[in-house]
């Protein structure tokens, strides 16, 4: 069966009606994955909340060594989420992509203006 056939009635509609059939299905559900996880979701909001960080103050606010760090860093990056930078110092410095700029901001909002009506 041709991989096209293979899709449910609603995968396609997904595609068609919110990707337009130009954002890859499966990169998207990535990407959600990335957010929905603690640690990545908390690094997200710090970085959100920030105009970068380097990645031992990450470290620090997250009570965790650099280099338990750097496989969720890494998990961000790939999903196009986080960018990285040389410091002064040589350090990393993180910070938010354009595209999660776009796609966290009014996720906190969100959940700030919940929390704020409870």
């Amino acid at each position: 069966m041709p991989a096209s056939e293979d899709r449910s009635t609603a995968r396609r509609r997904v595609e068609s009606e919110l990707l337009n059939d130009t954002l890859n299905f499966d990169r998207e559900v990535e990407r959600l994955k990335a957010v929905g996880e603690e640690t990545r979701f908390t690094v997200l909001y710090l970085l959100n909340a920030e105009d970068g960080l380097h990645s031992g103050e990450l470290a620090d606010l997250l009570d965790r060594k650099q280099n338990d760090l750097y496989h969720h860093l890494n998990r961000l990056e790939d999903a196009g989420l986080v960018g990285k930078r040389r410091a002064d110092d040589g350090g990393r410095i993180y910070e938010l992509s354009p595209l999660a700029e776009a796609m966290v901001e009014p996720l906190f909002d969100s959940i700030q203006s919940r929390a704020e009506a409870v």
